[in-house]
């Protein structure tokens, strides 16, 4: 017995290790994402009056499950950002664990279960993800644990009522992490199949997937206790077409560009090696099976955001890279293993053993560049044209938030500084607010006043004028009132410029303009 448990142990030891190594540096290096910024804002401001804001998230059509583990961590730690940050980074620690489990489950041995491993704590995707106060690490971690525990449910004679209410728990959560959560639906009805056994019918497997989804749905459903329920589905249209609109036939263009940048967001951040192996998976006799229904529920995933999709950020597609994970780390066993045999066919041996370390080459220096990167200069990542926007040029990038914050806590020590910021919730005035919670906020006022920025409010104007100082803090492509250093009664305080010329975060003091 101890010649088996000392190295399962150290290898687990080993992977704590690594990921820790290689996730914790820089963790907050990446300024604040916009969506960052508003969970953690929302999770603040439970932590101050939990009964008004407790299911405050569900008026945004979120569910609140990551912004209450956000409470929790709050109380840990004192950078809201590293505190939002580290519940995906400890989700990414779960994933790895359960990933393997569901590798050995379906069959693979040591050479799968390192390749599992070292894809999850490595690759772009998975990486990025399980470093980010963002919900889609979280959520892909409940459908992780509920597709091993329908496994279990297949794999065991006795209690396999437990492990099915299991399922059925980390589905709820799931739906509780994110409403998109939906789209397991289809995958979680053919993970039974994955498992072959001859005790068991299909009659039975369809039963425990549908229990799975019944009681996960019910978990769900008890949000309905709530009266902001309804506000949950309220902003679909924001972000899916109306099935009526694709019935007639009016959405296939997107349809083929939405395919399109799936494919190119996936091979980005999960590589064109992984997303091979799965195919080959299909030729290997072994577990063809299996490697057929793991894309299939891949595709059952992605099928209805390709076709309903009207924004498709690269972060909805994360659920898609579990079982061409699982999947890639089956096939590449098999494929290893047929290598080893091909010796005597010194073609075939030739070709299998370069495409082994021409991959093994791609994959490792796509994943060491973007850790790398992602400790020394988050501003350079290699992301999609969408990811990269989004994180580090435009509005939505948190770039001179924390030292907009430090510089504005620093002034209100000897004067009283109101603060007009463009927007009403995100970057801004979120990232702020964020920031500013627990501090001293006495002299300090802070309000958004929406954009693009034409002219200051009166509103705000009336309650500015019993502040020493007036600063507008401001995107400098939104700012439409014409500001200039040289203007008189207006001057340029501070600049944070973004990469690649991108727009600038700007504070202006605006005192005399306000005041006069």
């Amino acid at each position: 017995m101890k010649k088996i448990f000392k190295p399962i142990t150290l290898f687990f030891l080993g992977c704590l290790v690594v990921y820790l190594a290689t996730h914790l540096p820089a963790l907050t290096k990446l300024p604040v994402f916009a969506d960052e910024a508003i969970y953690l804002r929302w999770a603040q401001l439970i932590l101050d009056d939990w009964r008004q804001y407790l299911f405050f998230p569900l008026n945004d059509g979120k569910t609140p499950l990551f912004i209450w583990l956000a409470v929790g961590s709050l109380k840990i730690f004192t950078d809201p950002l590293l505190a939002g940050r580290m519940i995906s980074l400890i989700a990414g620690l779960v994933q790895v664990w359960v990933t393997v489990s569901i590798v050995k489950k379906l069959g693979g041995q040591k050479i799968a279960v390192v390749f599992a491993t070292l894809t999850v704590i490595w690759l772009p995707f998975w990486f990025f993800h399980h470093r980010m106060a963002l919900m889609d690490g979280l959520l892909v971690l409940w459908l992780s644990l509920s597709i091993n525990s329908l496994l279990s449910a297949s794999l065991k004679k006795s209690k396999r009522w437990q492990a099915l209410l299991g399922a059925g728990l980390f589905f709820g959560l799931s739906l509780l992490t994110k409403l998109s959560a939906l789209l397991f639906i289809p995958i979680l009805l053919l993970v039974p199949w994955l498992v072959k056994t001859k005790k068991i019918n299909h009659a039975h497997t369809l039963s425990w997937s549908v229990g799975t989804l019944l009681i996960g749905l019910l978990v769900f459903l008890s949000l309905k206790l709530q009266p902001a329920f309804g506000q949950l589905f309220n902003r679909g249209n924001d972000f899916l077409y109306p099935l009526n609109e694709v019935l007639a036939l009016k959405v296939w263009p997107v349809v083929f560009a939405n395919s399109r940048h799936v494919w190119q967001v996936l091979n980005a951040y999960l590589t064109w090696p992984i997303l091979i192996l799965p195919i080959l998976g299909l030729w290997q006799t072994k577990w063809q099976r299996k490697h057929f229904i793991l894309l299939l529920t891949a595709l059952g995933f992605l099928g209805p955001i390709i076709l309903l999709s009207k924004v498709l950020y690269p972060r909805y597609l994360l659920p898609a890279a579990l079982p061409i994970t699982i999947s890639a780390s089956l096939a590449f066993e098999q494929f290893f293993l047929s290598t080893k045999k091909a010796i005597k066919k010194p073609f075939i041996f030739f070709i299998k053993v370069s495409f082994l370390i021409f991959g093994i080459t791609f994959v490792s220096t796509k994943a060491l560049e973007f850790t790398l990167i992602s400790w020394q200069d988050p501003n350079h990542l290699p992301f999609t044209d969408l990811d990269r926007s989004q994180y580090l040029q435009a509005w939505s990038a948190g770039n001179g938030i924390k030292e907009t914050t430090d510089y504005l806590l620093l002034t209100a020590q000897e004067h009283t500084v109101a603060v007009a910021t463009e927007g009403y919730f995100g970057t801004l005035p979120d990232g702020v607010l964020m920031y500013l919670h627990n501090q001293d906020v006495t002299n300090i006022l802070v309000e958004g006043i929406g954009q693009p920025i034409h002219e200051i409010p009166d509103d705000f104007a009336k309650k500015a004028q019993y502040f020493e100082q007036v600063w507008l803090v401001v995107n400098s492509h939104r700012q439409m009132m014409h500001l200039t250093p040289d203007q008189p009664n207006v001057a340029l305080i501070k600049k944070y410029c973004r990469v690649n010329h991108a727009p600038c975060l700007e504070i202006w003091d605006i005192t005399q303009l306000v005041h006069q």
